[in-house]
């Protein structure tokens, strides 16, 4: 076990060490001044403090230094990534109000009923690809990454797809042990059109290779729209066939608003790991639960506090 706040430890430790002393000498004193009162033979004998009251100290002292220890834990390696086109064409309005917050609000709906231990990051392209968040289950962090997407530049579609599946199939030495393919998937938001880099459907072939399918759901107008955009309007069009014959190829399907079939393919995938964990909580928890059933004890038995 090792302390990450020794100072705490001691600080508590002296403050522990001043309190029973303040004790001990009050008791004394008061002591003393019953034996000048009373006849010793009536003064009643000291009585020793419950167990639980001598418990409780040493574990919220041991809580001031936040001790860590190797503990057994659980962790669930599924993991999804929210691919989101940011293109300059996200900014078309026939999605209210336009397809990029449309995008957003999908995104959001599909977190909600995610489970909360499955790992979720953030890639978004235009003009470039980029890793936004590495996959983790702080849904608050993914949240505030989301609401920081604007629309602009070109749409690398296919570099986006490979950002991604680097995320979910790291390369590595241990990319053929049995953890190394866990559950995965990717959500993809776009309205289809990509204009830059390789092509979806060669990387389409590369993230079947590596089991990581792709649930698409398109956004705008399937005909296309004309929409302002900036100081003019402009026709900006979508491609919705494309997506689906990325989803096909990966393995994965065309969504609407239901995202069970999504939910269904990022399946719990458990394993006991060993780390560092904090012991603090639990200890301050039980010291506290020692004090109040020591204080329940000595009312249950004498109607008092010792």
């Amino acid at each position: 076990m090792v302390l990450k706040s020794p100072e705490g430890f001691l600080l508590g430790l002296f403050l522990l060490g001043l309190g029973g002393a303040l004790v001990l000498l009050a008791q004394g004193a008061g002591r003393k001044r019953l034996l000048r009162a009373l006849d010793p033979a009536l003064i009643p004998r000291p009585r020793p403090l419950p167990l639980p009251y001598l418990l409780a100290p040493p574990l919220l002292l041991l809580a001031a230094g936040r001790p860590e220890a190797p503990l057994p834990w659980r962790e669930n390696l599924t993991q999804v990534v929210l691919l989101v086109d940011t293109s300059h064409s996200m900014a078309a309005q026939d999605e209210a109000p336009n397809r990029l917050e449309r995008a957003k609000a999908l995104a959001k709906a599909f977190l909600g009923g995610l489970d909360p231990s499955v790992k979720a990051g953030l890639v978004s392209f235009g003009p470039q690809a980029v890793l936004v968040l590495s996959p983790t289950a702080d849904r608050k962090a993914l949240l505030e990454a989301l609401e920081g997407l604007k629309p602009g530049g070109t749409t690398p579609l296919g570099p986006g797809l490979l950002q991604a599946k680097r995320l979910l199939r790291p390369e590595g030495a241990e990319r053929d042990l049995p953890e190394a393919r866990p559950p995965a998937a990717i959500l993809l938001l776009s309205d289809g059109v990509a204009n830059a880099g390789q092509d979806p459907l060669e990387a389409a072939s590369a993230l079947a290779r590596a089991s990581l399918p792709v649930f698409v759901r398109p956004l705008g107008d399937p005909r296309g729209t004309v929409s302002r955009i900036g100081e003019g309007l402009y026709f900006v069009p979508t491609d919705p066939l494309r997506l689906l014959r990325l989803a096909q190829a990966t393995g994965g399907t065309v969504l609407q608003e239901d995202f069970r079939p999504l939910y269904q393919a990022l399946r719990p995938h458990y394993v006991w790991r060993l780390g560092q964990r904090d012991l603090s909580q639990g200890l301050v928890v039980a010291g506290f639960l020692l004090l109040a059933f020591g204080a329940y004890g000595s009312l249950a038995r004498e109607g008092r506090w010792p």
